[in-house]
């Protein structure tokens, strides 16, 4: 009789919660071959802005983090210190989920990660694929980020020539490395079921050629694009009809808008949730749109050009700025940069509007002249090239 009273005991107690699956989560790494001190960050990801979720130091090799979910997420962890290039990989937590990372050296990309959460065991089954040539790009990475730094003390303008020369050819590197990385992941792809997750991945990877398609650098491989071609057509046709499966084909079978062509259409919203369509509402002046985001310092440092231009040439110019952002971090930055042009959205971040034009880069910036064509396209900001652009237009 005692023995069943408690198992009834026991019985109730789980239908009243207390056998429920914790939503606590840890996190526990053991690195050899490492300094101590440097801190370990998991990121939170808003669109294309990180937050700080979590942060620990290196004690003995070891870090350790704990906290709770209610839900299966994705965070973003990068280790700060002298030895470690600047790099990031994927941390996937859950409800009870408990995760072990290892590794031998500074280079994070190489590490190890354990876990019974599904998503992080497929995530690592791509990182293995790649594991070998990570560490040579960490490595190749960090001396590009070392030489960047060396750069603003240099002593003289031919050591500066010298050393961004260097840094050119250890990016062109690390480029040619990504190439390579990105066909071994292809061909992993080729082998594995077709899921949202991979849907994801692919379009990552389409998202890859239009990068160096639109960058003044080497072009994506085609063997790479015909590879791409071949993934996307493992979809099916309600998978390529989707926002998704629309994107990947923008991706790579390419219909960008170029200088020349009239300028895209779609429905975007302002701030008040107000629908817009620049093709039809603005028009008579010149536009120019300002693809950008909160975490992207060079869009924050064109703002003061940006609204000298706005007062300047207000009866000839018409200055759209378009958020890659999540709306919630978009309001915060209109609220912190005061930006009084139109500000709109749709919701889509790099996947909609800003896809048509090929933009995977931000700043970016399209000129429209008033009857609606594309007169220029261009990405990156330096001091007075806004107005260097316009200054023949208005």
């Amino acid at each position: 009789m005692k023995t069943e009273t408690i198992s009834v005991i026991l019985l109730v107690a789980c239908l009243l919660g207390a056998c429920a699956q914790s939503n606590t989560f840890t996190i526990t790494g053991n690195i050899q071959n490492v300094a101590d001190g440097d801190s370990v960050y998991l990121y939170t990801v808003e669109g294309r802005m990180g937050r700080v979720y979590l942060r620990d130091a290196i004690e003995n090799g070891k870090f350790s983090f704990e906290g709770e979910t209610d839900s299966l997420k994705m965070l973003r962890m990068m280790v700060q210190g002298e030895q470690y290039p600047v790099t990031m990989i994927p941390i996937w937590i859950a409800p009870g989920a408990k995760i072990k990372i290892t590794g031998e050296n500074y280079f994070v990309s190489t590490w190890k990660i354990s876990s019974r959460v599904k998503e992080q065991q497929e995530e690592e089954l791509y990182r293995e694929a790649v594991r070998d040539l990570e560490a040579v790009s960490d490595s190749i990475f960090r001396s590009y980020y070392r030489l960047f730094d060396a750069r603003s003390s240099a002593r003289n303008d031919e050591e500066r020539a010298r050393i961004e020369a260097e840094g050119m050819h250890a990016r062109a590197q690390v480029d040619s490395l990504l190439f390579v990385k990105d066909r071994l992941v292809g061909e992993l792809m080729a082998t594995r079921p077709v899921t949202d997750s991979w849907i994801d991945r692919l379009a990552t990877l389409a998202g890859n050629a239009v990068t160096f398609g639109r960058a003044d650098k080497a072009g994506y491989p085609e063997a790479n694009i015909r590879q791409l071609q071949n993934l996307y057509n493992r979809l099916t046709d309600e998978q390529k009809q989707s926002d998704k499966g629309q994107l990947i084909r923008r991706y790579i079978f390419p219909e960008f808008i170029e200088e020349g062509q009239a300028m895209a259409t779609g429905k975007l919203y302002d701030p008040q949730g107000n629908v817009h369509s620049i093709a039809e509402e603005y028009t008579g002046k010149y536009v120019l749109l300002d693809f950008w985001g909160v975490g992207c310092p060079p869009c924050i440092a064109a703002f003061d050009e940006m609204k000298r231009l706005y007062k300047g040439y207000a009866g000839k110019l018409t200055i759209i700025s378009i958020t890659v952002d999540t709306e919630k971090v978009w309001l915060e930055g209109l609220e912190k940069h005061r930006l009084p042009w139109v500000n709109l959205t749709d919701h889509q971040g790099l996947e909609g509007y800003a896809s048509q034009y090929g933009v995977r880069g931000i700043p970016f910036y399209v000129l429209i002249s008033p009857e609606g064509t594309v007169e220029k396209i261009w990405k990156g900001y330096g001091k007075g090239s806004l107005t260097e652009v316009l200054k023949d237009k208005l």
